[in-house]
């Protein structure tokens, strides 16, 4: 099966393919998602914003993910909060804001996603995820609120950072359990914003998401 074959949708019954062994055929079976793609066909983006410092100001946005494509769907995957447990600070209790957007981050730093595999293609131009827009990024809707301790030495934290970060999307959306993940058409895009002002304590993130 060659890899333009992957995104193939079938239905009840159609065979993908079939080998044989000692002159027996059997039927090869693939695992699809709810979407008609073989699972692990899809390239994923992987965006990491480096560990950054919190705001002394109210309602900052750290990161937006914004989808200005007419045609292509971003699916997020995974949305994984870091706390930085390397640096001495004396910390707070940070709320944090998941959220929807309806209009593009400006200004910031440009997050150039990596690729699992090199040979897939490179990001469209119209998807772009922003560390600390300056401006833009209008929220939308509210999809999570949390608090998240930025005190390195909190036993919390310790165990957030330790298993890799806080997974922000629910499970009920992971592929592995048939969900779609958060789902961004032409003019949709979601963003993270620290909620309460203070400079205390750093954070990064990793967002995983892919593109059809």
């Amino acid at each position: 099966m060659t890899k333009a074959d992957a995104s193939a949708t079938l239905a009840a019954g159609d065979v993908i393919a079939t080998h044989s062994v000692d002159a027996k055929e059997h039927q090869v079976t693939m695992q699809a998602d709810e979407r008609g793609h073989i699972i692990g066909s899809l390239p994923t983006y992987h965006a990491l914003i480096p560990s950054q410092v919190h705001v002394a100001a109210a309602n900052t946005v750290h990161w937006d993910l914004f989808n200005n494509d007419a045609a292509l769907v971003v699916r997020v995957l995974s949305i994984l909060q870091i706390p930085n447990i390397t640096t001495a600070v004396t910390g707070v209790v940070f709320d944090w804001l998941l959220e929807r957007t309806t209009a593009a981050g400006t200004g910031g730093s440009v997050i150039t996603p990596w690729l699992a595999d090199l040979n897939d293609a490179a990001l469209d131009s119209d998807i772009i995820c922003r560390s600390k827009p300056s401006g833009g990024a209008t929220g939308g809707i509210d999809l999570r609120r949390y608090s998240l301790s930025s005190e390195e030495t909190n036993a919390a934290t310790i165990q957030v950072a330790a298993q890799g970060g806080l997974e922000l999307v629910p499970p009920a959306l992971w592929p592995v359990n048939h969900g779609k993940g958060i789902v961004l058409r032409n003019g949709q895009g979601l963003r993270c914003v620290q909620e309460n002002s203070s400079a205390a304590g750093n954070t990064g993130w990793l967002i995983t998401f892919s593109v059809e």
